[in-house]
């Protein structure tokens, strides 16, 4: 009876414990890890690369009608914009990447049948959409970084 009893009490102490690390790290955002790079530059394509993972996952396939996302901040004109931060390796100080998504415009994907001379139906699901993404990576001594980069979805 004692070991039933020690085992049921071991398994609620591990879902109290999990419980609590999951409302620490994904409600609080505790445990948000800081991304590392080795220079701006590099800090500022990682930024390009956030912003297509993020247009890829579906994030932006209203934005058309619905403006920008939860945690994103329009800027007007069909762009949002949101910050990152980052660290540089072997620097304890924490620098900003600055990311902006905008579109652009549509046109049918590759493969896709036209269907009128001068108005095409945008695609379901965001296809079709031009972005343009510009990421701004602020370093130390007042150094910076820009890339931009057009994606079609």
């Amino acid at each position: 009876m004692a070991l039933i009893s020690v085992l049921v009490m071991s398994v609620m102490i591990a879902l109290v414990i999990g419980g609590l690390y999951y409302i620490l790290t994904r409600t609080m955002l505790t445990g948000e890890r800081v991304r590392v790079y080795t220079s701006t530059r590099e800090a500022a394509v990682g930024g390009v690369n956030y912003a297509v993972l993020q247009i890829k996952s579906g994030l932006f396939d209203a934005m058309d009608q619905l403006g920008c996302p939860t945690g994103w901040i329009s800027d007007g004109d069909y762009c949002c914009t949101s910050n990152l931060n980052y660290r540089l390796s072997e620097v304890a100080q924490s620098y900003t990447s600055k990311i902006t998504i905008c579109l652009r415009g549509y046109a049918p994907p590759p493969g896709e049948v036209v269907t009128g001379v001068a108005y095409t139906r945008p695609q379901p699901g965001g296809r079709g959409y031009i972005y343009l993404i510009v990421s701004e990576a602020d370093g130390p001594q007042g150094s910076k970084s820009r890339v931009e980069a057009v994606w079609m979805r």
